[in-house]
């Protein structure tokens, strides 16, 4: 039975690491729903402190990780994946920073849809991770896998739509700039959902 929990342990932590990703993007989603350029800094500052628990909790991983003789998939793909599964913490965190650097006064064009559709990514990338420990019925995993691989893609043609516009109508450098950085940000959230989900295939298929 001990022998169990060491193994569930990894499995366990990945969704809940995610989870991180997906708090953060529901607070900077309900900022924007809520915008208000004086609380830029304490959306920031709020994100932030998600972003450094889920740092510590990655690293509390990776120190367990390495004392560890038998783990349930190679040692190499489990720190990529805790490495990528942070990566979209990150990248969700550049939203709030940026947001504060470039002191948006206003939300570019279509960006609190943009948003949600990113959180609801990487929602579905949490649920990839869940159901991680039951990847030999391949019929629940895979589905979801490619649902998010859909979604980036769906994320690729909101970017290439959204930016095409804003290059159609604003003439304004700086607001250009600004609503670009935004599309460019939740794009490529979107696309480190694809990696971790695209990671989590290829473990799969070398572990069946």
């Amino acid at each position: 039975m001990k022998k169990k929990n060491k193994t569930n342990y990894y499995y366990e932590s990945f969704p809940i690491l995610c989870h991180f990703s997906v708090v953060c993007a529901e607070k900077i989603l309900a900022f924007m729903k809520n915008f208000a350029a004086d609380g830029l800094e304490a959306n920031m500052n709020e994100i932030h402190e998600l972003e450094h628990q889920a740092d510590d909790m990655k690293h509390g991983v990776e120190r367990r990780l390495l004392t560890e003789f038998i783990t349930p998939i190679d040692r190499e793909d489990v720190f990529e994946l805790l490495r990528m599964i942070d990566d979209i913490t990150d990248a969700v965190e550049e939203v709030s920073l940026k947001l504060y650097i470039y002191n948006y006064t206003e939300l570019p064009p279509d960006t609190i849809p943009f948003m949600e559709s990113t959180l609801v990514c990487i929602k579905k990338t949490e649920e990839v991770l869940a159901g991680f420990p039951d990847f030999l019925d391949q019929s629940v995993i895979v589905p979801l896998i490619n649902e998010v691989v859909r979604m980036e893609e769906d994320g690729d043609e909101q970017y290439i739509k959204d930016t095409r516009q804003l290059y159609l109508t604003e003439k304004d450098d700086l607001t250009r700039h600004k609503a670009e950085a935004m599309y460019s940000m939740l794009e490529e959230t979107s696309d480190r959902c694809r990696e971790v989900c695209k990671l989590v295939r290829s473990i799969i298929y070398k572990n069946v």
